[in-house]
Formats: C-alpha cells, sequence, structure tokens
C-alpha cells in the first residue's frame, strides 16, 4: 500500500465509520463495513490513485444496503441505538445520553432521506465539496441543505419537548 492511500486511509477513517455507526446502528457492523469498503476502493481504485472519498462514501453506502438485503432486515427506528459506551460508571448519564440520543434518531427519521444523508456525512466530517459530489449538487446547494435541515431538526426536537 502506498503512503498516499496510508494517508487517505487515516483522515478518513474515522469520519466513515462515524457515517456507517449512524446509519447502522451497530458497532461492529459500521467496523466491517468501514474495513469492507476500504478493501474494495484499494482493489478497485487504489493502484489508479483514485483517492476520491466521494467513492470510498458510495461503496461504504452500497456496502451498508448489500449487508442489509443479505440479512433481510432492515433497521427500525426502535433498533437504532447508538453505541454508547460507559461514562466513567455513572449509569444516570449514560441512561441520559442513551435517550438523548434516541430523541435525535427518531427527530431525524422524520427528515427526508436525501436530507438525513446529507446532515449525517456533513456530521461525520465530510467535506461540503465531497458531499456535493456524491449528490451532484453544488457544494452552495449542500451547504444551504445542511443549514435548512438543521433548523428542521431543531424544531422537530423543540416541538417533542412541548
Amino acid at each position: 500500500m502506498s503512503e498516499r492511500y496510508r494517508k487517505f486511509y487515516s483522515e478518513y477513517k474515522n469520519k466513515l465509520f462515524s457515517y456507517l455507526m449512524y446509519k447502522s446502528g451497530d458497532y461492529e457492523v459500521a467496523q466491517d463495513i468501514m474495513q469492507e469498503s476500504f478493501t474494495r476502493h484499494f482493489q478497485h481504485y487504489g493502484k489508479e490513485a483514485v483517492m476520491s472519498p466521494a467513492l470510498l462514501f458510495t461503496i461504504a453506502r452500497n456496502a451498508l444496503s448489500d449487508h442489509r438485503r443479505s440479512q433481510k432486515k432492515f433497521l427500525l427506528v426502535e433498533e437504532v441505538q447508538p453505541h454508547v459506551e460507559q461514562l466513567a460508571g455513572n449509569e444516570e448519564r449514560t441512561f441520559s445520553a442513551k435517550r438523548e440520543s434516541e430523541r435525535v434518531y427518531q427527530a431525524m427519521d422524520q427528515l427526508p432521506r436525501q436530507d438525513r444523508e446529507i446532515l449525517s456525512l456533513a456530521v461525520a466530517g465530510v467535506a461540503y465539496k465531497e458531499i456535493a459530489t456524491m449528490f451532484e449538487l453544488s457544494e452552495g446547494n449542500i451547504k444551504v441543505r445542511i443549514h435548512r435541515t438543521r433548523i428542521k431538526l431543531r424544531e422537530i426536537l423543540k416541538n417533542e419537548v412541548q
């Protein structure tokens, strides 16, 4: 593996994992698909020095779809449980963090599918330019959609409390 590809891997492994963790809700699945995605990317494009994050995330999204099909199971909101580590042994804080995460996941589920995808990529740290490439939209359009989606999400969460 070239040094250039090692840098690419180092730069995007955490971002890809965060995205897959959000999409799958399962630590092990996210870990497996992240590794599989990098492997597929390297086997097909690494030797040609195609270091496209958009291509990598597309491979990951397709691999997750393949995994879901092979398991013949689609995630429901109730199944999307975030992986929450023990927070300094404090069960109350752990419970609060889980409930808050569940609220956010349920609120995100009320957003249109493409907006959820775009926001989850942005939260995972993918550059707007790369997200724009993935969705074949302009970078400005992505910025506006993320801004509007965050506003919608805040409104959903605010209305839930009232």
